[in-house]
């Protein structure tokens, strides 16, 4: 065992320094290992590319006349697939391939103080070779050029080592490197400090590329034999038959290995388990570690293996694997291949020498069963300096063999993705391009020059370029990201069939988790839903793309209107992804399913896509019952500047909360704003207002929403004009209104078009002769409000008892307005007694009853038909409200009266009944006091063409000393009233 842990025999501190080194090797082995399997993951990283489906759905819907008129809301699908990102340099890699570099180039220069003679100034001529390839010059320290830096160091390093050798022999050797480590301190925190050029350091770091480059070369032709070394070894172990063995042994690697060589060279192509290298200089190496102590008697002349020969091999093999790691963690491909190939090559090469090094030095031993083990490296024929000189000219034949030329230009290309990436980071995207392409001509088909060049190419939406880039990066050796870029690129031009064509291809090579979203993604867009699914299935079940792959099959439901129980699939999902319960909240609302989640959405007051998504779709689903503080805490959040790439969607949102709040003046103030500062969505905002306002029953108000919401062709905005002028009764306008439906409305409208138009134009005796829905029509549109007569003879024809109610409730309401209390009494109770099948209809007769009451102030009346069991929705929250501040008020709780009143003089400027209530109230409360004038003056802003309104106003800013005020209004009460019919 003392053989195996020779260590164990130095004294203690070699030891514990060699421990420190072999810590260095391990971690730089098992770095470049990490990197190695996960490339190009060090520098490419998957990222998560979002698209927004609109999912339109309806908040409520209301009856205006005989049209049944829905609220639309918009909620968010998120699809999501993915894309690999820009490549960016891996500095930790490099900083920690600088670091432990330079500390192990100081261990053998203190190393190198040991040696005598030639020795000596030859490892030292060496050493300032590797300062000079180093370019110390690049830096600028303190703003020099030229030669001064590099020389300055140099003659630093090279003084105390000659100082050491030659004046100070007797200084230790832990000493000696702790001195040069504090140079190198000290150099490293100059140049940090006083460059004058951005990355310093990282400078160095590509300047470093040649020397371990080189190094990393040298030392696989160090240990390419040893694999042959350890059979000979094992097989010299046997009882019997040792020559056999080894024979055996060695014919199964070298076939192998030689197999491997001739498809790098292009020789074979077959389905065949190749060599890896990685795992061949691995193995190598540590096997090398034994090996070197075995040669001591080669080197002994120069040092001994213990301590200084472990400690030169040991720093020459972490200078191998941190280059390794490096490399492999910058995906620097070129290299990488010239490294795999010289060792691949380098392995056949001194394997087929040290065959016949061992057949012409220990075949006989070996025949007569001897153990030649202790003679390896003990010649007596062929000399091992022959040996190794044999197996470079054969390593070098598998090199000419290949076309040389191309080690030498993929080494520069890995020079220059490196000189690359410096100008990226220094954002000169001109030479970081023109070395990228340096790069990618000098390594044909190398992924890490094409891929960078791609991505560069496509932000500058050259996407035929891009295109081109990474099908060169995908030649030799894709990587997941490249091969899935390609395809997004057809993405982003809505090119799906072909974008699918190439994920399909890609597929050929690999099926990734990655490549499965964005196969699953394209499907859905081309509305092929069994392989969407298919894919989407295969992506859930890894963990990176579940959540995304869930939430595209929810979103690929809801856009498809594929109904699924929604609460089913979140529940087996079993996802607290918010972009998945976003997806969720939009597929229940829209097919009207229950959802039973845990929602959290007023967690994040930092939105991103995802919460903010949620955040819309759950205000969307609950609109109709949300409370104030949750409205409050929302909007905080929606107007928060962090959150300003959110902020109008939310708001908009938000809006139907306050409008199913009752707190209409809000919801029309959020819409208006909107509507006014957006460029995008007018068209919409004003589509919403006008149907609030229709269903406030102010068509008039809805019309000139219509119009602007009309300008922008948004939906059915001409339709719903024609609508709201019918219901305003403008019968000229609305017939006009009516003629453009019925030229480019779609079918069902085009005939309602030509219904209503001939309605309106009927004379009162064609009218007698209609069905009862027609009747209705022309007796909600037509007939004036003066005429009772005729109304009377009209509702006496209805066989209908719905119909005819509904006809006498509207007349009701009209005449009420027009503040005709006793004919609205009349029209009212011959409502009674009709046998009414429409529920709706029978509270909208009770809910009226109570009306009129309020505004006769007949409060005990009031109260009692309340107890009746009348029932108030949210949608009559505002008439509670009213009724029971006029029993505070009578009762003399004053307290709650006022607290009442307040409340409805801010909610709702088209409940005339609420508004003119608290205005009277403050008046008789306040009469020095302004509030009532406020009041007033605040609602007709909004309920501009209300009679009623406009009478209170009048006579408030008569009251109030403001003549001219009241002056204005009175022109406007007198056109009203004019146009009212």
């Amino acid at each position: 065992m003392s053989s195996i842990f020779f260590w164990r025999e130095w004294s203690g501190l070699y030891r514990r320094f060699w421990f420190l080194l072999l810590s260095l090797f391990i971690f730089s082995f098992a770095l470049a290992w990490y990197y190695y399997l996960t490339q190009p993951a060090g520098i490419i990283s998957w990222e998560r590319i979002q698209e927004q489906k609109v999912i339109e759905t309806t908040v409520h819907s209301f009856n205006t006349g005989p049209f049944r008129l829905s609220v639309p809301a918009e909620s968010y699908a998120i699809f999501e697939y993915y894309q690999g990102s820009d490549l960016h340099h891996n500095a930790t890699a490099s900083y920690i391939f600088l670091g432990i570099l330079i500390f192990i180039a100081m261990v053998l220069l203190t190393t190198f103080t040991t040696l005598q003679g030639f020795w000596y100034f030859a490892a030292m001529s060496l050493f300032i070779l590797f300062g000079v390839s180093l370019r110390l010059d690049v830096v600028k320290l303190f703003g020099a050029g030229g030669i001064v830096v590099p020389a300055v160091v140099l003659l630093l390093f090279s003084g105390v080592s000659f100082y050491f050798k030659s004046l100070r022999p007797q200084t230790g050797f832990f000493p000696r490197l702790l001195i040069f480590v504090a140079l190198a301190v000290v150099i490293y925190l100059l140049i940090l400090n006083f460059s004058t050029i951005e990355f310093p350091i990282l400078h160095i770091a590509v300047t470093s590329y040649t020397a371990a480059l080189v190094l990393t070369i040298v030392f696989i032709i160090m240990i390419a034999h040893e694999l042959m070394a350890a059979f000979f070894y094992i097989a010299s172990q046997a009882g019997s038959n040792r020559l056999r063995h080894f024979l055996i042994i060695s014919a199964i690697y070298l076939v192998n290995i030689i197999i491997t060589a001739l498809y790098l060279i292009g020789y074979l192509n077959w389905d065949f388990f190749y060599i890896n290298f990685m795992l061949l200089i691995s193995v190598s190496a540590i096997l090398g570690l034994w090996g070197f102590r075995q040669r001591e008697n080669l080197y002994e002349n120069i040092f001994s293996f213990t301590p200084f020969g472990a400690i030169f091999y040991i720093s020459l093999a972490t200078i191998a694997f941190i280059t390794l790691a490096q490399l492999a963690g910058n995906g620097n491909d070129a290299p990488l291949k010239v490294i795999k190939d010289l060792s691949i090559f380098a392995h056949a090469a001194f394997g087929i020498v040290f065959l016949i090094y061992v057949f012409s030095n220990f075949l006989v031993m070996m025949g007569e069963n001897l153990n030649p083990s202790k003679f390896l490296y003990r010649p007596n024929r062929m000399p091992y300096l022959t040996f190794r000189l044999g197996g470079i000219i054969v390593t070098l034949a598998f090199v000419f063999v290949t076309y040389w030329r191309d080690y030498i230009y993929h080494s520069f290309a890995g020079f220059y993705n490196y000189a690359a990436d410096l100008y990226i980071l220094q954002d000169n995207e001109r030479f970081g391009t023109t070395f990228y392409d340096r790069s990618r001509k000098s390594a044909f088909g190398t992924h890490r020059a094409n891929y960078a060049l791609g991505m560069l190419k496509a932000s500058r939406l050259d996407f035929e370029e891009a295109e081109n880039h990474f099908d060169l990066a995908n030649i030799k050796e894709p990587s997941d990201f490249s091969l899935v870029n390609k395809g997004n690129l057809r993405l982003w031009h809505r090119d799906y069939f072909k974008a699918i064509d190439i994920f399909k291809a890609s597929e050929k090579k690999r099926l990734f988790p990655e490549l499965s979203v964005n196969l699953g993604f394209a499907y859905s867009q081309v509305h092929n839903l069994d392989s969407a699914i298919y894919y989407l299935s295969q992506a859930k079940n890894n963990t990176t793309t579940r959540a995304s792959a869930e939430a595209n099959f929810i979103a690929l439901a809801a856009t498809e209107l594929v109904p699924i129980k929604t609460d089913s699939v979140i529940k087996a999902f079993d996802s607290k992804s918010d972009m998945v319960v976003a997806n969720a909240l939009a597929s229940a609302t829209l097919f009207n399913q229950k959802l039973e989640v845990d929602v959290q959405p007023l967690k994040n007051k930092n939105l991103n896509l995802y919460s903010a998504t949620l955040l819309n779709n759950y205000i969307i689903r609950n609109a109709k019952e949300l409370d104030t503080t949750f409205t409050t805490q929302a909007w905080r959040i929606a107007s928060d500047s962090t959150n300003f790439a959110f902020s109008e969607a939310l708001k908009a949102s938000l809006a139907y909360a306050y409008y199913h709040q009752q707190n209409i003046y809000k919801a029309q103030e959020v819409l208006a704003e909107l509507a006014f500062l957006s460029q995008s969505y007018q068209g919409k905002y004003n589509y919403i207002l006008g149907l609030w306002a229709l269903e406030q029953e102010n068509p008039l108000i809805a019309h000139e929403y219509f119009i602007h919401s009309a300008g922008a062709d948004y939906k059915d905005a001409r339709f719903y004009n024609a609508i709201a002028l019918t219901e305003a009764r403008r019968l000229g306008l609305a017939m006009v209104a009516w003629d453009s439906v019925a030229t480019y409305g779609d079918e069902p409208q085009r005939q309602i078009a030509d219904r209503i138009r001939q309605i309106l134009t009927l004379t009162p005796t064609e009218a007698l002769q209609l069905k009862d829905a027609e009747k209705y029509q022309y007796a909600r549109y037509v007939i004036p409000i003066n005429d009772t007569t005729y109304f009377s003879r009209l509702t006496n024809t209805f066989d209908n008892a719905n119909y005819k109610a509904q006809a006498l409730l509207d007349m009701a309401k009209r005449q009420f307005r027009a503040d005709r209390i006793v004919t609205a009494i009349k029209y009212y109770n011959q409502t009674t007694g009709l046998e009414l099948t429409d529920k709706r209809l029978f509270d909208e007769i009770r809910h009226f009853e109570l009306v009129m009451l309020a505004s006769r102030g007949e409060v005990q009346s009031l109260a009692k038909q309340i107890n009746k069991g009348v029932e108030f929705g949210r949608e009559k929250a505002l008439h509670k409200v009213l009724y029971t501040a006029l029993i505070n008020q009578v009762s003399g709780d004053s307290l709650n009266a006022e607290k009442n009143y307040r409340y409805l003089s801010r909610m709702n400027p088209y409940f005339e009944d609420g508004i003119i209530a608290s205005a009277n109230y403050f008046i008789a409360t306040n009469p020095e006091s302004s509030v009532a004038y406020d009041i007033l003056a605040e609602a007709i802003q909004v309920n501009k063409n209300s009679p009623r309104l406009l009478r209170a106003y009048i006579s408030e800013a008569m009251r109030q000393g403001f003549e001219g005020y009241a002056a204005s209004a009175t022109e406007t009460l007198q056109q009203v009233e004019a146009e009212t019919r």
